[in-house]
């Protein structure tokens, strides 16, 4: 019997990165990535529905920008606060949530200030002016107002909790890609106060984890984002952007298993030309009848917005029958607009074609959720 302890965020996989292009095409103001990692599939088991953890490491210009200003040995051991095996302070900083501000050392360094506008931060009531101080600003930030080495390496990452692992909904089905893992990954940038910013995990694995590198990784399974465990049952998908992922391997895994049952996706981004994500799949699966139905809302191609929401609503009176019928529906993106979007729009069309009032419409919304036939996979983008 293996003495080989679960893989986890405390005991990570070691996976190497076996291939990666980008998804959109020239001209495209998006950036999303296929990325495919080698593993073993029996040493990392995971089917569709389930996410990949990542444990990410800091941009490396960041990290020695840090260090300059402390002036000290980068070998110098030092220990993040929550954590209690000391490390290198490089490495330290590499996996150190170093992009946002920590709000014990807010609170230190508006405490010892001179300046009057730091000094204004101390004060426990200032919640807004904290907030707007620190939004958009990271560890870099703070420590450029302060004189240089004014905090010693081991103060300083007394502050610094260690990063959090991200997880990315798996892209790929085992059944299809026995010892890979496929991820969709949009890379996250932006400008704010006179620097380009970085999403810490999107820029870690789409700019500086090439082909060959090591990843730390481990598996998040899912409990209930799965597919039916009925073949024969319809799955209807919803996943605009990088929300695509998951839907991609329930597809795979579907087609694998020889399963009987209707697929239905819609998918959104801004423009066809550039942003259909593995477009040439879905259409190739739709084209020979394997993808039943495929409705995309692209928002930029007209003069008017048009989102899967719309889609939704336009496609009622079918989709009515299919949900009616038992279809599973599935929804996987952003969580603070898409999906709250989406969910109004089942509402309303099961209001519309279902013949129900509003309470029955939750309650037929309600009975769905509890019989595992709504799933939602969303998160904050």
């Amino acid at each position: 019997m293996s003495d080989q302890k679960p893989y986890s965020a405390q005991n990570p996989y070691q996976g190497i990165v076996h291939s990666q292009r980008c998804l959109n095409g020239a001209g495209s103001a998006k950036d999303t990535r296929h990325i495919e990692v080698r593993v073993d599939g029996q040493l990392l088991p995971h089917r569709p529905g389930d996410s990949l953890g990542v444990l990410p490491r800091n941009n490396p210009e960041l990290v020695e920008r840090i260090i300059a200003w402390l002036g000290t040995a980068d070998d110098t051991m030092v220990t993040l606060a929550k954590h209690s095996s000391p490390l290198p302070l490089r490495e330290a900083l590499c996996r150190g949530e170093i992009t946002r501000i920590p709000k014990t050392l807010l609170d230190q360094v508006a405490e010892r200030s001179s300046d009057a506008s730091l000094r204004a931060l101390a004060d426990p009531q200032a919640t807004d002016l904290r907030k707007a101080f620190c939004d958009g600003r990271d560890l870099w930030d703070v420590l450029a107002l302060l004189p240089h080495g004014c905090l010693s390496p081991t103060e300083l990452c007394a502050h610094v909790r260690p990063l959090l692992p991200r997880l990315y909904s798996i892209a790929s089905s085992p059944l299809a890609h026995p010892n890979q893992i496929h991820l969709t990954v949009g890379i996250v940038t932006w400008e704010s106060h006179g620097r380009v910013r970085e999403g810490v995990a999107s820029s870690y694995l789409g700019l500086r984890a090439p082909v060959g590198s090591s990843l730390e990784v481990f598996v998040h399974h899912a409990k209930k984002f799965q597919l039916p465990e009925d073949p024969q049952t319809d799955i209807i998908m919803v996943g605009p952007g990088t929300g695509i992922a998951p839907f991609r391997a329930f597809l795979q895994e579907r087609l694998a298993l020889g399963a009987q049952g209707r697929h239905w996706l819609f998918f959104g981004d801004q423009h066809v030309a550039t942003d259909f994500l593995y477009g040439d799949e879905f259409s190739a699966l739709h084209s020979d009848g394997s993808l039943h139905q495929l409705d995309l809302a692209f928002s930029r191609d007209q003069d008017y917005k048009i989102y899967v929401q719309h889609r939704i609503i336009e496609r009622g009176e079918q989709l009515w029958r299919w949900i009616d019928d038992g279809a599973h529906f599935y929804v996987c993106g952003d969580a603070l607009r898409m999906a709250k979007d989406v969910d109004q729009a089942l509402h309303q069309i099961i209001r519309d074609h279902g013949g129900m009032d509003e309470d029955g419409a939750k309650q037929y919304v309600k009975a769905m959720k509890k019989g595992g036939r709504y799933l939602r996979d969303v998160y904050a983008i």
